[in-house]
């Protein structure tokens, strides 16, 4: 165990043990999207198949949100804060916990953000017809309510319709971690998230189209899977790698 009698400034990094060119980056960040819950997928992502890259024949849990730009995860936390007469000192109570996401996205070709959103999805009633974008465990087993969409949300690739009741229904995001080692850190699953925001921007002196969306989710759920293990710093205290 450390103290502050081990602090050198010019000696020593305040977090030591990492190895250099080891490190986190966008560029070993998968953001995917799913079924509204993890139990769909039988509760974890430790053998995860994505859409497109699982064996014939395989059940693909969910389907990689192909050339995002940015993501963004946020907390707001309530409190209430009480004071006393006859003193200065307060008390808090906690309050709820609201989460959001931001996804922003270029629409390079193919389908759209919100296609890719709900590509789990699948209503085979008609007129209005969606089918799943890939063979997945909540179609299967019967875990997602297959709602009959009577207000179109788009055609084909493209989905830009958000008054769709299509847009009733939740969804779930996958956001799993690694390093550049390709050697994981740590995964999770935003689960029942809605899309109240969608926005598509050009103009004309752009080349591309850029798409954004704003989600609110249920909760977040901690995934358990192989991670790298913890490093100590100079205080003995431990921080993730």
């Amino acid at each position: 165990m450390g103290s502050l009698s081990n602090w050198r400034p010019y000696e020593n990094y305040i977090q030591d043990g990492l190895v250099d060119g080891r490190f986190m980056s966008a560029a070993f960040t998968l953001v995917a999207a799913g079924p509204p819950r993890l139990s769909a997928m039988g509760g974890n992502v430790g053998a995860l198949n994505l859409a497109g890259s699982a064996s014939s024949g395989s059940t693909e849990l969910v389907h990689p949100i192909g050339v995002t730009q940015t993501l963004n995860l946020g907390h707001n936390r309530q409190f209430s804060r009480f004071w006393e007469v006859g003193s200065e000192r307060s008390y808090f109570v906690s309050g709820r916990t609201v989460g959001q996401l931001g996804l922003t996205r270029v629409l390079y070709h193919g389908p759209s953000l919100l296609r890719v959103l709900y590509a789990y999805y699948q209503d085979t009633l008609g007129p209005t017809l969606v089918t799943s974008m890939y063979n997945n465990p909540a179609i299967q087993a019967g875990v997602a309510n297959q709602h009959d969409v009577k207000i179109p949300p788009g055609h084909a690739n493209i989905f830009l319709n958000l008054a769709s009741d299509l847009f009733n229904q939740p969804i779930g995001i996958l956001l799993y971690l690694r390093d550049s080692n390709e050697e994981t850190l740590g995964a999770a699953y935003f689960e029942s998230c809605y899309v109240p925001n969608h926005n598509l921007a050009m103009d004309a002196q752009g080349v591309v189209l850029q798409e954004s969306a704003a989600l609110q989710f249920e909760r977040l759920v901690p995934v358990a899977v192989s991670a790298v293990s913890l490093i100590e710093g100079i205080y003995g205290s431990e921080i993730a790698a």
